[in-house]
């Protein structure tokens, strides 16, 4: 009896060390609340030199912040919709934005100016994302009109239209080799295209989620893809071959949005359910469960995840800052989110 209750506690001793480990794990986070747009905050973007953040809303307008303090930098107005989503240059100097009234529309960082008007979609523009070549020469585009759209940033020319999708596209990624594209659907399909401007026919379907996909993002290296849906799943991809190496059910409401560390393995993600997270896709350990007390619409990381930025559907842009940790970390690999 005495040798069985030794073996037990040699176990208990066991999971204690399991749990503590498990516990080292963990990351842990304090909120805060930086500003507030006039009504809900649909997309957020960090630039590569996590220096800025950029805000947008439901309200027309683009916020400007600092990080890592979150001061209130500018607001930009010109758009005759709610605006969609943003993305950052390369070189942090312009910033892309997609909008209800049809266009994507190119602005000057420094000085809030507006330089290029973008038109040629025909319903709502969901998606943008900059190349991330030096120059920032691109922006790719999905609309509502369920195409996907390629652009010169600089002269506003229209390069390729790219047709497939059955229903609306809802957002657009590039990788930052620059060699491909992805766009999302509420066929619930996602797909995958070359940047290679002579070819607009798709280089692969990947299918598997349940529900419309709402966003598309790839990792740094180019080697991953994460995709989730109105369901609350996040699926990861392995690029370029397309592989589904994991599922993971991330959330009880959609995900509207996700952001990657700079380590191209934690993910961050955030949902209408109130909650953000933090995954490693390479394992699917959870390794942060936020409760936000709001719904959140969308979200990016600084490189390090030293911060997490949210987009909340009552307006205010909130920011998580780890404990213990310096808030923000080396400048991301290639730009972007």
């Amino acid at each position: 009896m005495m040798r069985s209750l030794r073996s037990c506690a040699g176990l208990a001793l066991a999971v204690a060390l399991i749990a503590q480990t498990a516990v080292a794990q963990q990351r842990s986070y304090t909120m805060k609340t930086i500003g507030k747009h006039s009504d809900e905050v649909l997309g957020v973007f960090v630039n590569d030199a996590n220096t800025k953040v950029a805000t947008c809303s439901l309200d027309e307008t683009i916020k400007l912040w600092s990080l890592p303090d979150g001061k209130e930098l500018r607001t930009l107005t010109g758009h005759l919709g709610q605006v969609n989503n943003i993305s950052f240059s390369r070189d942090d100097k312009h910033l892309a934005s997609a909008s209800n009234d049809r266009t994507v529309r190119i602005w000057n960082v420094d000085n809030g100016t507006q330089e290029q008007v973008l038109r040629g979609h025909t319903a709502e523009v969901i998606g943008v994302y900059y190349s991330p070549d030096e120059k920032g020469q691109f922006v790719a585009s999905t609309s509502f009109d369920k195409t996907v759209k390629l652009w010169d940033a600089s002269t506003g020319l229209e390069i390729k239209t790219l047709r497939g999708h059955t229903m609306q596209t809802n957002n657009v990624g590039y990788s930052y080799d620059g060699k491909f594209l992805a766009s999302c659907s509420d066929d619930r399909s996602v797909k995958i295209w070359s940047t290679d401007l002579g070819k607009k026919e798709p280089l692969m379907t990947l299918q598997g989620h349940n529900a419309p996909v709402l966003t598309a993002l790839f990792s740094f290296d180019s080697k991953y893809l994460a995709t989730s849906d109105q369901d609350g799943v996040v699926k990861i991809w392995a690029m370029p071959t397309g592989e589904l190496i994991r599922s993971i059910n991330a959330h009880s409401d959609l995900v509207q949005d996700v952001a990657f560390a700079e380590d191209n393995k934690t993910l961050a993600t955030a949902s209408l359910d109130k909650t953000v997270k933090l995954w490693n896709i390479q394992t699917g350990e959870n390794l942060l469960n936020f409760n936000a007390g709001v719904e959140v619409w969308s979200l990016d990381v600084t490189s390090n995840a030293g911060q997490i930025i949210l987009g909340c559907a009552d307006g205010t842009v909130r920011m998580l800052n780890e404990n213990s940790a310096e808030s923000g970390g080396r400048a991301k690999p290639k730009g972007g989110k």
